[in-house]
């Protein structure tokens, strides 16, 4: 990650999501959502992805992108892979800066809105892993990390939230403490839209030639066991 200077207009933004079950693309212009297409199926990143994204561009009158922006983990494997993938090719190909945007900054981005307004209060983010276990981040009201991610059990996680702890991301809905926020728990490409434009007005990029997904831990292939 290497920073520059920021852009001087509404920067337009293409955002992919594609860390869960969820793929969703959305164009933005600044703060103002242009258009989003969201699908809600899992297995279907890799045919329905740059679908998503020749029309979004098409029905917005295949206007210019200032940056592509990618949910960048954690995740799954391959859903990571495939939205690297298509984002480094589409800036290559035109030219475009490219912005990997962790899953669970994206996730607080949008609910630091309504963290501002309630004021004390705190955020965790979370997103599914395996095995009972989720990914959980917590930050300030304002969006600031307060904790590194970590892989936790939901026991474990509900013992460090508080009444006013605003819970989001899909791992959320495991979550019976804290405050939950309708439209809060769920990946979208808005979400990672917003939070690119804040790294784009503080002046950061990504290198897409070097840039990976944020995996957290190692890829391990479930061992099938044989039926006797």
């Amino acid at each position: 990650m290497h920073s520059i200077a920021a852009p001087n207009y509404p920067p337009r933004i293409l955002a992919i999501e594609t860390s869960g079950s969820v793929c969703s693309v959305a164009l933005t212009c600044g703060d103002r959502v242009v258009a989003e297409y969201t699908l809600d199926e899992p297995g279907i990143h890799d045919r329905m992805l740059a679908l998503l994204s020749q029309r979004i561009l098409e029905d917005s009158g295949n206007a210019g992108i200032d940056i592509v922006a990618v949910s960048s983990g954690p995740g799954s494997f391959t859903g990571l892979r495939i939205g690297f993938a298509f984002a480094k090719g589409f800036c290559f190909a035109r030219n475009v800066p490219f912005i990997a945007v962790p899953t669970l900054e994206a996730c607080a981005a949008a609910a630091v809105p309504i963290a501002r307004l309630i004021h004390d209060c705190d955020i965790a983010a979370l997103t599914l892993a395996h095995d009972e276990l989720l990914y959980v981040q917590h930050f300030t009201a304002d969006g600031q990390p307060l904790s590194p991610i970590h892989l936790s059990t939901t026991a474990t996680i509900e013992r460090s939230i508080t009444p006013t702890t605003i819970v989001c991301g899909p791992g959320a809905r495991t979550m019976a403490s804290g405050m939950h926020i309708p439209g809060l728990e769920r990946l979208a490409a808005r979400f990672v839209a917003r939070r690119a434009l804040e790294l784009t007005l503080a002046g950061i990029r990504n290198n897409p030639a070097t840039a990976t997904p944020l995996y957290v831990e190692q890829f391990t292939p479930r061992r099938r066991i044989p039926v006797a």
